[in-house]
């Protein structure tokens, strides 16, 4: 049988720079507005845990991938041994708040995301209140 797939032409992958200017520059942006919103929003999680899960839950955060519009903080039980879940996470993500980005990597607001009810997502504003009032509807 021939292959129906020989006919198509693709163009050669393009490697990611891990290093350059233009990589160290998205790094550089990614890691500035990873410090503008990590201190308000560890807080609001904190202050989340406190009062609800205090003990049960720990935070977090993931800003670790290569491109520069990935940023997001969550919360959640420890894993156990014998939970069904990616080894390489250390917490269970139960909520998460997804920093949204534009075309240029510029936030335009928050993603609340409930892990157990998959069905309530918020989008919200960039302000402390707006962030507390996604936290609210996701979990109610």
């Amino acid at each position: 049988m021939n292959n129906p797939f020989a006919e198509i032409k693709i163009k050669p992958e393009l490697d990611l720079p891990e290093s350059g200017d233009e990589f160290q520059q998205k790094m550089a942006k990614r890691d500035a507005i990873y410090d503008q919103y990590n201190a308000m929003v560890s807080e609001i999680l904190d202050l989340f845990i406190a009062v609800h899960r205090q003990g049960i839950w720990e935070k977090d955060s993931d800003c670790s991938r290569r491109y520069c519009c990935h940023i997001a903080w969550f919360a959640g039980p420890k894993e156990k041994y014998t939970d069904p879940y990616d080894k390489h996470h250390a917490i269970r993500r139960r909520i998460e708040v997804r920093l949204e980005m534009d075309g240029l990597c510029n936030p335009t607001g928050f993603k609340v995301t409930n892990y157990e009810a998959i069905e309530k997502i918020v989008h919200v504003g960039l302000e402390k209140d707006d962030l507390v009032g996604g936290i609210k509807a996701v979990m109610d």
